[in-house]
């Protein structure tokens, strides 16, 4: 929580009208609660992380301007463990998700829960805690199989649980912990899957930026003001950082990043 208030803050970047309205009204009736942001796409989205930090930032994935995921990264960049970012979801599709957990999601909220549940979510993220439904949990699983310390993992007994379909409050209740801890728990899986943002140069994301506009290499070195023998090497050091070894591979990890749109 926001050292200097009592209250929960939350900005919220959703172009989705009903639901944002509905999110704004439940939270401004709690006295709990403060919304402190709204933005309806990605570039006001962007423009929310050079004002006042909230504990949670909620985001959409699917902005009609591009990828939410930029936001995430965004503001994992600039406010690091300071603020909780989490999506808001229909679906709760896995692979979304772990995208999102990737670029530094904490967790998500779903639209469809009642506006008690958006709260209740709200305040488990703020005091450092995260969801993880089944499909969720055995993703956790599988890639924490690839470590031979899996077993060892504190949180292991409770993602078989949750899993299982073991609400997160009757896991804990079963492994005789406090929903608290739990919670606590499962957002020290979502710390590890953060990954890092590949190393970009200014000159090397300009470069990929401008790709990603269509711009033929000829063009980007004239825009760029250096040769097209440049740009054609700034080109292969990107694409080794971003793990690709062609442009349509790279400008995908690029946008998985969150460093386009």
């Amino acid at each position: 929580m926001n050292a200097h208030s009592s209250r929960v803050t939350v900005a919220l970047v959703e172009d989705h009208p009903e639901f944002r309205e509905a999110l704004i009204a439940t939270v401004q009736s709690s006295d709990r609660h403060q919304i402190i942001g709204v933005s309806k796409d990605l570039n006001a989205g962007l423009q929310l992380l050079d004002g006042e930090r909230p504990d949670v930032l909620l985001v959409d994935l699917g902005l009609p301007s591009g990828s939410g995921l930029k936001v995430i990264r965004a503001a994992q960049l600039r406010w690091g463990q300071h603020c909780t970012t989490a999506v808001v979801t229909m679906t709760g599709d896995e692979d979304d998700l772990m995208n999102a957990i990737g670029a530094g999601a904490k967790g998500y909220i779903y639209k469809s829960d009642q506006p008690k549940q958006w709260l209740k979510g709200i305040d488990g993220l703020a005091m450092g805690q995260s969801p993880a439904h089944p499909k969720i949990a055995q993703r956790f699983l599988q890639q924490l199989a690839h470590h031979s310390s899996t077993n060892e993992h504190p949180a292991h007994n409770l993602l078989l649980h949750l899993a299982s379909g073991y609400t997160l409050e009757e896991a804990a209740e079963h492994l005789k912990v406090t929903e608290q801890l739990a919670g606590e728990l499962v957002r020290t899986v979502y710390d590890g899957f953060l990954i890092p943002l590949p190393d970009l140069s200014p000159r090397e994301l300009e470069l990929i930026t401008l790709l990603n506009k269509g711009y033929a290499f000829r063009m980007c070195a004239e825009l760029m003001g250096v040769s097209e023998s440049t740009t054609k090497t700034q080109a292969a050091r990107a694409y080794q950082k971003l793990g690709a070894n062609n442009l349509q591979t790279a400008l995908y990890e690029a946008r998985l990043a969150g460093l386009i749109s």
